[in-house]
């Protein structure tokens, strides 16, 4: 086992192809499980973005605007906070508790393929990620709260699935960097200045509003907002924010992967 520590997983190479896909089925099928059973992270995740942009929208007349840009500017703020919440969530508390009960190590000495248990996890962030903005629309449209095309509120909802991934990154990052402990407090905090410091529902004052750049958040709402017909501040092109979010993604990974192999 002490070998199967060091190289990451057990040996698995003598696993015939369908060997290896009943493992990465297997292993995704029990991170739905493992989603499904944890209703304190199941119901904020999916609800969570809804409930905060009804409380938003009747408390502050978001729903009363004039104006279709303001709108949609807020809608897809929220269906960005739908994006960020659960691999933030999922990796950067659940994987360190993960590591704290020793149910990390436990899978890295299993003969399975190494990438599973990461790629099953992260399906189950995006899907979480989905079913959080199609709540999210269910109770936008019927509100009147947004007007958008069925068109463009699937290119929306497809965004909002591509755009967990990062966010899957940084709670991978988060989730081999903390203790089983720290990483609650931690992890909030990382995520409420994620979303203040993004200007994703007001607009910053002009002295600090320079920090949005330093905010992954940042880059996919104005990303999304274009998709809904609202205009953005495409900071030199699709392609640039696109690279940012891409950037994020490696170096996250590679930050963790670095952090797993000194922690043997």
């Amino acid at each position: 086992m002490s070998t199967a520590l060091r190289t990451g997983h057990a040996d698995h190479a003598s696993m015939t192809p369908g060997r290896i896909a009943n493992a990465y089925w297997t292993e995704a099928r029990y991170a739905a499980v493992r989603f499904v059973r944890l209703p304190a992270l199941a119901v904020p995740t999916l609800l969570f973005p809804m409930l905060f942009y009804v409380l938003v929208g009747y408390l502050f007349g978001v729903f009363e605007l004039s104006d279709p840009n303001a709108a949609r500017y807020v809608f897809t703020g929220f269906a960005t906070m739908a994006a960020i919440t659960p691999g933030i969530f999922s990796f950067g508390i659940g994987l360190a508790l993960e590591r704290e009960q020793g149910l990390f190590t436990l899978k890295r000495a299993l003969p399975m393929p190494p990438m599973a248990a990461l790629l099953a996890s992260t399906a189950m962030s995006v899907l979480a990620a989905v079913g959080g903005a199609l709540v999210l629309a269910v109770a936008a449209l019927p509100l009147g709260a947004v007007a958008l095309s069925p068109a463009t509120l699937t290119a929306v909802i497809a965004l909002v699935g591509l755009g967990a991934i990062p966010f899957c990154a940084i709670g991978l990052w988060l989730g081999v960097m903390l203790s089983g402990r720290a990483a609650p407090p931690v992890v909030n905090i990382a995520y409420m200045a994620m979303i203040y410091f993004s200007g994703l529902f007001i607009p910053l004052p002009e002295a600090i509003r320079v920090v949005t750049l330093a905010s992954p958040a940042f880059y996919l709402h104005q990303l999304m907002l274009p998709l809904a017909g609202a205009p953005g501040q495409l900071l030199g092109g699709v392609f640039n924010h696109a690279l940012v979010l891409g950037g994020t993604t490696v170096l996250c990974l590679c930050l963790a992967a670095r952090r797993l192999e000194r922690a043997g």
